[in-house]
């Protein structure tokens, strides 16, 4: 069409053909690739088959070839610049879509995060409109939907807010909600390019003074194992030397009596910090399939040979007689189970009064799984001048 208006308008010399680059550069930039290249000789060849036939007709008396020829070069050369320019676009496009990809990615990523805190999340504006609140804050509040402001959370809490901004020195505030539950709120300012926002972090004061008292435990702990370890120095001194008191001929019964008590309790002080030690630096325990009737047995007769005078003093009694014909498969560490049955049998044959009776090892299932019983006759335990579990010592659940 634009070569037809170009002919009627006088050929080439009337400028019509300049047109065709807009075509040829629209082409190059919507199609790209080699079809630009080939609108360029589609363009190019229709302005010398128009010359071609204005002379043919003599329609023209004066040649003009050469210009034809600079209106083709110069289709070319858009064709070619619409050519980068599409690629250009092309890679723009593509980083652009990556770059929507990871920001959608982050974005799913953070509120993942926000929503599986622990702590409560609550993302406000100056006007104290609530636009984000994860899954934990709104367990703190006891709602179920997000509210629309503060003032729906708490009173309290809204004019807590509101003077914090107004002032900025107080950041920290107590809530006591209706349901008793006492919870520490803090406030912090969240900046952005357009529009001030405010984090409000929500703690349950039972949960956060759990963690302390752990945090304390195990610095405890620590320092309990340093000093035991640093005791372990003069204890080794002072049984050193009390045996080397109790080798001198000079002693008579009473001074050797009197090293004897020092090297007992030297030897009992220095089990202590082993087992401090041992505490201190003990393993991630490993969970084994256990058939305990099986262990059970087995143990009992390593713990007859290594304490003789234990022997005859125990009875495994099974109330449920499935449990004869069947096994009984706990998951537990069996180290962890050792040195509990170990504290319980000691415990038994030390204040249990083992010569009234044989000390009873009861195995049975109950509602949260098998259960083992160390029942002995001992006076049991006395709490607030109350006896627990009377004429028996302890009664201990397996883990």
């Amino acid at each position: 069409m634009l070569t037809i208006l170009m002919f009627a308008s006088g050929g080439v010399k009337s400028g019509v053909g300049i047109l065709l680059a807009v075509s040829v550069a629209a082409g190059g930039l919507l199609i790209g690739g080699r079809c630009a290249l080939v609108f360029a000789a589609l363009a190019s060849l229709f302005v010398l088959a128009e010359e071609m036939y204005a002379i043919d007709q003599l329609m023209s008396t004066r040649v003009n070839y050469t210009y034809a020829g600079m209106l083709g070069a110069s289709y070319f050369a858009i064709a070619l610049l619409s050519l980068v320019l599409a690629r250009r676009s092309e890679q723009i496009l593509k980083l652009a879509d990556q770059r929507q990809n990871t920001i959608i990615q982050l974005e799913e990523l953070n509120q993942y995060i926000i929503q599986h805190l622990q702590s409560g999340i609550i993302i406000a504006d100056q006007h104290q409109v609530i636009h984000v609140a994860n899954q934990s804050a709104l367990q703190l509040v006891n709602k179920k939907l997000t509210p629309h402001k503060l003032k729906a959370i708490s009173d309290k809490l809204a004019q807590a807010f509101e003077n914090w901004i107004n002032a900025g020195d107080n950041n920290t505030t107590m809530l006591k909600m209706s349901y008793e539950t006492e919870i520490q709120c803090r406030f912090l300012a969240l900046p952005t390019q357009h529009q001030d926002y405010y984090m409000i972090i929500l703690e349950d004061t039972a949960l956060y003074n759990q963690r302390l008292q752990q945090s304390k435990l195990a610095s405890l702990g620590r320092l309990t194992a340093s000093i035991a370890h640093e005791i372990r120095n003069p204890l080794g001194a002072i049984s050193h030397a009390g045996q080397l008191l109790s080798e001198s001929d000079q002693l008579d019964s009473q001074d050797l009596r009197l090293t004897k008590i020092i090297e007992n309790n030297c030897g009992r002080v220095n089990q202590i910090i082993e087992d401090i030690l041992s505490l201190s630096k003990r393993k991630d325990s490993v969970r084994e399939k256990i058939d305990l009737l099986h262990w059970l047995n087995d143990y009992f007769t390593t713990y007859y040979l290594e304490h003789s005078k234990a022997a005859g003093k125990f009875q495994l009694i099974l109330n449920d007689p499935s449990l004869k014909s069947s096994t009984v498969d706990v998951f537990m560490d069996p180290g962890h189970l050792k040195q509990i049955m170990d504290n319980l049998c000691q415990n038994a044959l030390r204040y249990g009064h083992p010569e009234r009776g044989l000390i009873d090892i009861r195995i049975k299932y109950d509602s949260q799984g098998p259960c083992v019983e160390v029942l002995d006759h001992g006076p049991g335990i006395m709490q607030n001048g109350v006896q627990n579990f009377p004429g028996s010592w302890g009664k201990k659940r397996s883990p």
